[in-house]
């Protein structure tokens, strides 16, 4: 079993819930689709919270981020 951080399983699991969001996994990291045709790269790390926060306060129902 591979080693994964606790925020990126708590982040993943709050997209997955959201029904305004689409996640898929790529080569790099995953792919975020909003509802309104948005898209976002995101390679999980602990300095890609905050940008993808704001992204998805912007373009989902996703208000609150909790990591």
């Amino acid at each position: 079993m591979n080693h994964s951080e606790s925020g990126n399983r708590k982040v993943t699991k709050q997209i997955k819930n959201a029904k305004d969001v689409e996640m898929r996994k790529t080569s790099s990291g995953y792919m975020i689709m909003a509802s309104n045709g948005e898209q976002y790269l995101a390679h999980f790390s602990k300095a890609c919270f905050h940008p993808l926060r704001r992204w998805l306060k912007k373009n989902t129902s996703i208000q609150n981020l909790k990591f």
